[in-house]
C-alpha cells in the first residue's frame, strides 16, 4: 500500500550580535606654577645703655664738692648756730649779772670760748649712699617686614580621545520552512 507521507523542514532564523567597546583616552599634562617671593627684611635697631655715676655727695663728704652745694649746706646751717650763740651770750650775760658770786667769771668764759665747738658742719656726711648709680640697659628693636609670594598658576586643557562602541546585529541565517509529499510504502 503507497501512502503519502508529508515532510517539513524547518531551520531556524540565527542573529548574530557583535559588540565593540568604548574606549576612552585621557592625558592631563601638569599645569604650570610660577612662585616669585621676595625675601622678608629685618631691620635692626639699637639704643645704647648706659651707666650714670651722680657722686657728688661723695666729693661733698670729702671737703671736695660743689661749691654751690656747699653754700648751701653751710647757709642752711647758720639758722641753728645763730640760736647756740645767742643763748650762749645770753648765758655769759647772766653769769656777768651775778658779779657777787665768789671766783673769776670772765675767766672761766673765755677758756670755755676756746673750748667750744661749732656745730656748722663743713663737710658732708659720710655714707655708703653718697654714691648713686643708674643703669640703662641696651635696648634692642627688631623690626620684620614680610612679602607675600605672588603665586601664578596656568592649567593646561587635558587631551581626551573617544572611540565610541558599537554593537552590529545582523541575520546570520534566514528561517525557512520547507515542505514536500514523498510516497511511503509501509510494507517495502
Amino acid at each position: 500500500m503507497n501512502l503519502q507521507r508529508l515532510s517539513i523542514r524547518q531551520t531556524y532564523a540565527t542573529i548574530e550580535i557583535e559588540t565593540r567597546q568604548a574606549k576612552q583616552q585621557m592625558e592631563s599634562p601638569p599645569g604650570d606654577l610660577q612662585i616669585e617671593s621676595a625675601p622678608a627684611e629685618m631691620e635692626i635697631s639699637k639704643t645704647h645703655g648706659g651707666l650714670k655715676i651722680d657722686n657728688s655727695k661723695a666729693w661733698l663728704a670729702l671737703g671736695n664738692g660743689n661749691h654751690l652745694e656747699w653754700y648751701r649746706m653751710v647757709t642752711d646751717q647758720m639758722e641753728g648756730q645763730f640760736l647756740v650763740n645767742l643763748s650762749n651770750i645770753v648765758e655769759e650775760g647772766n653769769r656777768l649779772a651775778k658779779f657777787k658770786v665768789p671766783g673769776n667769771t670772765i675767766a672761766d668764759m673765755m677758756v670755755n670760748r676756746t673750748q667750744e665747738k661749732t656745730i656748722i658742719r663743713y663737710v658732708g656726711e659720710a655714707s655708703a649712699d653718697n654714691v648713686k648709680l643708674e643703669f640703662s640697659p641696651d635696648q634692642l628693636n627688631v623690626d620684620w617686614s614680610t612679602h607675600e609670594p605672588n603665586i601664578e598658576y596656568t592649567p593646561n586643557k587635558p587631551y581626551i580621545s573617544v572611540e565610541p562602541g558599537a554593537v552590529d546585529v545582523y541575520l546570520k541565517n534566514k528561517n525557512s520552512i520547507q515542505m514536500w509529499v514523498s510516497n511511503y510504502d509501509i510494507y517495502a
